[in-house]
């Protein structure tokens, strides 16, 4: 197999954050290193990894690329932080021809007016992370203090929301909680019209395994979804939730829009604030240091990091999973799931998704409702 070139590159913009999400795979987890950081990327290492992407992405003739601003909380520096590192990228890589699209994942409580002009006026989009309503919400996105956050954060969602700013809004990511109302969730999400939807599983593991998942068998995260599904086709709604339209378009042959499903390769890569180039960053779930790959962007071209065999071996579809998922009918589809819900210290990711009986159960549903929704429109009675 050929280098494969990176599409999409994730920018740790901050090693801090302004709340304290007690489910976090950054703060929470084993992997304590983000403390050693700087607490913003500086215009030293924003610059030298533009330069090292508009490297990469000529050498390989791509003519599009994607930057999403991470952190930790990437609104922390302000509109001064966030107007350095655009100028920087529009300065290093203009005349290259490459279309780049320029995003954000937040929890929004440090969003304003003048960040939302700003954004909207450089074609920006910013994604907010939000686990439903607000008595849902303050369960687990609390401040430092212990406090509830979701006063303010329904105050700038009405911000973003607005005509001024609606069109930077690139939608939700919503964390799983078995243990709530999926589709108080999902309705709650839709009132919002969002562009699109994410639901994540929570990061665990087989070592460190979810809440309320009572054995590897148990499947509470899929009952979660497949009522989250039933409510979004009901809705009519235009929303997106890629997590169903990607099942839903690799049962009808085609790809997956998410890294946690499908046996796409991998093509993202991530940058800490202070210039270390690393594997996708979820990984830090896992264990001290499972992100390091040994690379900064001063030192080495992204293509070196595309060569590592740590790299390579996300981009060897079914050829990297355990026996049990190789055998599996709905491996094209669930691709193994998510590579960090494969870890235990014993097998390390020689294990099927700890998410496995959720994931399956969560096809085999959609699977039936889609033969439905043929049977019906042919006119044929369903035997779903």
């Amino acid at each position: 197999m050929g280098l494969m070139p990176f599409h999409t590159y994730l920018w740790k913009v901050a090693s801090n954050c302004n709340i304290n999400c007690s489910y976090c795979y950054i703060y929470s987890s084993p992997d304590s290193r983000w403390r050693l950081q700087p607490k913003l990327m500086s215009e030293r290492v924003a610059r030298q990894t533009a330069r090292r992407m508009r490297e990469h992405l000529e050498a390989h003739q791509k003519s599009d690329a994607s930057i999403i601003f991470h952190g930790g909380e990437p609104l922390l520096g302000g509109l001064r932080h966030l107007e350095m590192l655009s100028r920087v990228i529009s300065e290093e890589l203009h005349g290259s021809g490459v279309r780049l699209s320029v995003g954000m994942q937040s929890n929004l409580l440090l969003f304003t007016p003048d960040i939302g002009a700003f954004m909207r006026e450089r074609g920006m989009s910013i994604g907010v992370s939000i686990d439903g309503p607000p008595h849902i919400n303050d369960i687990f996105r609390i401040d430092h203090q212990g406090r509830p956050t979701s006063a303010l954060l329904e105050n700038k969602l009405a911000l973003l929301a607005s005509a001024d700013y609606r069109s930077v809004f690139s939608g939700f990511l919503c964390v799983i909680n078995p243990n709530v109302d999926a589709v108080e969730v999902t309705e709650y999400l839709l009132s919002y019209n969002p562009p699109g939807i994410d639901f994540l599983y929570p990061l665990n593991n087989h070592d460190r395994p979810p809440e309320g998942k009572m054995g590897f068998d148990h499947a509470p995260y899929g009952d979660w979804l497949t009522r989250a599904y039933d409510c979004w086709i009901e809705s009519g709604t235009s929303s997106r939730i890629r997590v169903f339209e990607s099942i839903l378009a690799m049962i009808c042959g085609s790809t997956s829009l998410v890294e946690s499903i499908g046996l796409n390769p991998v093509d993202i890569i991530v940058v800490e604030t202070n210039g270390d180039v690393e594997a996708v960053d979820s990984l830090k779930s896992t264990f001290e240091g499972a992100t390091v790959l040994g690379y900064n962007v001063f030192d080495h071209a992204f293509d070196e990091v595309a060569s590592d065999i740590n790299v390579r071996a996300r981009q060897m579809g079914g050829e990297s999973l355990c026996d049990a998922c190789r055998s599996c009918p709905l491996l094209d589809i669930c691709g193994g799931g998510y590579i960090p819900h494969r870890y235990s210290s014993a097998r390390k990711f020689g294990n099927p998704s700890i998410y496995c009986a959720d994931i399956q159960k969560v096809i085999r549903h959609m699977h039936r409702s889609l033969k439905s929704e043929f049977a019906l429109a042919q006119g044929a009675p369903s035997h779903a």
